[in-house]
């Protein structure tokens, strides 16, 4: 469980960057442009290698697929359905290995099984701004009762995923702003009591209805979570490169690649254990 711990806490530093709201002072985009009825379909892979304390190793890589549903529209926003339909991960932690796939649920890890079976082919609500793309603070989603109150893992489990469904959703779009040409730069920051994230990004191209861009992010944050009964204190420093490809006239992201390096530290039941970790992935939405 404990390897299943840090794999869960090193997708969490390495993806909060992207689920976060945004103030910014430049040009309003245009607003993304959805039919009631579309779906997105997104395939996913990430790989992350961790080195922790003591010399432990972690290696691990996800493949997975996501479906948005667009369900309804207002002049404001867009509610969109995320459902995560297929799921692969393998996980080796000091020679122990943990795996999980969904299309072949009678070889999978006992723990893994706890945590993953109940997320999949389970919808989840996100309102977006369609002017932005990005999720309404105030999101009301709906809270289903676990189906087994005693797995050791849903306490875990509810800790990323709301966070993971508006990370998902959001990835999905990429806005630029009207007065953007080739080769300008814009940026925006988010700060708060916990965290602090700083976003730059550059046109790089555009040829048609498709642009590149290049987003570099430098975030730190500490994070408190409680499992088991136990509290986690997480403190990390992040530094993100990504590129994403958009269509201008509609705001859809067709691929995201990203690449980050994380530093930072968890302490568990009162020790400090260092981490440092490398991830990378790759979504393409079609």
């Amino acid at each position: 469980m404990k390897a299943i711990i840090i794999a869960f806490i090193c997708q969490m530093m390495a993806s909060i960057t992207f689920s976060q709201s945004v103030n910014s002072s430049l040009k309003e985009p245009n607003g993304i442009k959805l039919l009631n009825g579309q779906t997105i379909v997104i395939e996913s892979t990430s790989t992350i290698e961790a080195s922790l304390a003591m010399g432990m190793e972690l290696k691990s890589s996800t493949s997975s697929i996501n479906h948005l549903d667009v369900k309804n529209s207002t002049d404001k926003n867009y509610s969109i359905s995320n459902t995560m339909t297929k799921l692969k991960l393998n996980m080796n932690m000091m020679g122990q290995s943990n795996n999980y796939d969904s299309d072949y649920k009678e070889s999978n890890s006992g723990e893994m099984t706890k945590i993953f079976d109940d997320k999949l082919n389970k919808p989840v609500d996100i309102i977006i701004d369609r002017a932005t793309g990005m999720p309404i603070s105030d999101n009301k989603m709906a809270k289903k009762k676990d189906a087994d109150e005693t797995n050791p893992a849903a306490d875990l489990m509810k800790i990323f995923s709301n966070n993971s469904d508006d990370a998902i959703v959001s990835g999905a779009f990429e806005l630029i702003p009207r007065d953007k040409k080739i080769g300008d730069s814009w940026a925006d920051t988010v700060a708060s009591k916990d965290l602090k994230v700083i976003r730059n990004f550059i046109l790089k191209s555009i040829i048609g209805n498709e642009a590149v861009i290049e987003l570099n992010i430098a975030s730190t944050s500490v994070n408190k979570l409680d499992f088991q009964e136990t509290e986690f204190e997480i403190k990390s420093e992040t530094k993100t490169t990504s590129e994403i490809v958009t269509d201008v006239s509609t705001g859809l992201t067709k691929k995201r690649t990203s690449k980050s390096n994380i530093t930072g530290s968890i302490q568990m039941m009162g020790q400090d254990m260092l981490i440092s970790a490398t991830t990378s992935s790759t979504s393409m939405y079609k």
